[in-house]
């Protein structure tokens, strides 16, 4: 099972240097958006051995998305990038939204028409994501109006637990109702209505038992994403948390493992954590 992480960068710690440290401690597949792009052969370096997946830009964080007209120029450099290194990066699939382009705070000119033509040239595997602003209709629908336009270039789709949390709608329920086209998952925990991005254990309500529990019952063998982004390098144990709660409870053997490999890098752990 490939269980990983999102990366970039974070404080004075290069996304290269994040990658190395992960595959130490066993970490075989990373998640990567676009701000990797500043040095992306650095990153390329360090991703030899690894899967990789890859999250198109969304309106809350770059202003911009593939359904927007306007920035053919940054969709047209992001597709040729990732098509010309996908061997190289290890790419496994692609993640997209569905627009938000009618929730951003200032207006921007978009169509599903623009994202669907985008997507399809695309020579990945993309996964669409359950976003917080659909019930759980509005995104099958969505995912349908996606299958018949792109046919197999739509590839399953991206399950975010917190997505759901936030909605109000239960995450296992989710699960339950769309396990047979998830393809992978994006796992943090959360607090009331606020996709905090948190740690396991780090004050939130998502019930991380109870869905774990449901994937392992239900042989859950995808990709998962720990989209988690502690505020600190203080929290870099809380991180860690978070990654061996998904192995001992889905990959026991990989556990064992990782729990070894934690104590010949406790020296380099207790540096960072400072």
């Amino acid at each position: 099972m490939l269980i990983g992480f999102t990366v970039e960068r974070f404080e004075k710690w290069h996304p290269a240097d994040i990658i190395f440290a992960m595959k130490r401690l066993g970490v075989n597949f990373v998640e990567l958006n676009r701000r990797v792009f500043d040095d992306l052969p650095a990153v390329i370096a360090q991703l030899k051995g690894l899967h990789t997946a890859f999250h198109l830009p969304i309106v809350e964080d770059d202003g911009w998305d593939f359904s927007c007209s306007g920035y053919e120029k940054q969709i047209d450099e992001t597709i040729t990038l990732l098509n010309k290194n996908r061997q190289a990066m290890g790419l496994h699939h692609i993640v997209s939204h569905p627009s938000e382009a009618r929730f951003a705070q200032s207006p921007v000119s978009s169509s599903e028409e623009t994202l669907f033509a985008a997507l399809s040239r695309l020579q990945t595997p993309v996964y669409f994501e359950n976003i917080a602003h659909y019930s759980p209709d509005e995104f099958r629908s969505f995912y349908g109006r996606a299958r018949a336009c792109l046919g197999e270039r739509c590839a399953g789709v991206c399950f975010d637990a917190a997505h759901f949390q936030v909605s109000g709608h239960d995450p296992v329920e989710q699960y339950m109702a769309f396990r047979e086209i998830i393809q992978c998952t994006h796992l943090s925990d959360c607090r009331g209505n606020e996709d905090a991005h948190l740690p396991f254990g780090s004050g939130g309500d998502l019930p991380i038992t109870r869905l774990l529990t449901a994937m392992r019952e239900t042989a859950y063998a995808h990709p998962i994403t720990l989209e988690i982004r502690p505020p600190s390098g203080g929290e870099l144990h809380a991180y860690i948390r978070s990654y061996m709660t998904l192995l001992r409870t889905l990959d026991a053997s990989r556990y064992h493992q990782a729990r070894i490999r934690l104590v010949l890098l406790r020296p380099l752990l207790s540096y960072l954590s400072k």
